[in-house]
């Protein structure tokens, strides 16, 4: 099966419940209590969401976190890179990776189908969820 790792599942609700807070701004605590997502793991998400420049933090007591990026401007597969360390199907298919086998059969199709499955996730915007 095929799945996206749980810290980007986590990091898509931080992203989509922060999208929708109001004044644009919430603390992490409080998104804590409204996903059930543990306080410290979300720590660790926002810091690497932080870093990459999806989102901001403000200290104090009107503080929290917000995003940097529209909703309808940020997409999915930009988000899955961000917490995944990349974006491909097969290794092969991603950046420089190359594939161990030379003559592997599949190589033509799965670069095609790589191509079509990251076309579809970069035009899913967090504003779709």
């Amino acid at each position: 099966m095929f799945s996206l790792r749980r810290e980007t599942d986590y990091a898509l609700r931080l992203l989509k419940t922060l999208s929708t807070a109001p004044k644009g701004r919430a603390s992490l605590m409080t998104v804590s209590n409204q996903t059930g997502i543990s306080f410290l793991f979300l720590q660790k998400i926002a810091r690497k969401l932080r870093l990459a420049g999806l989102i901001k933090s403000t200290k104090g007591v009107a503080g929290g976190y917000e995003l940097k990026i529209k909703p309808n401007k940020l997409s999915l597969k930009y988000i899955i890179s961000v917490v995944e360390g990349g974006c491909a199907l097969w290794s092969c298919c991603e950046g420089g990776g190359g594939c161990a086998q030379e003559k592997c059969g599949i190589r033509k199709r799965a670069k095609t189908v790589n191509k079509k499955v990251l076309k579809f996730l970069t035009d899913v915007k967090l504003s779709d969820f």
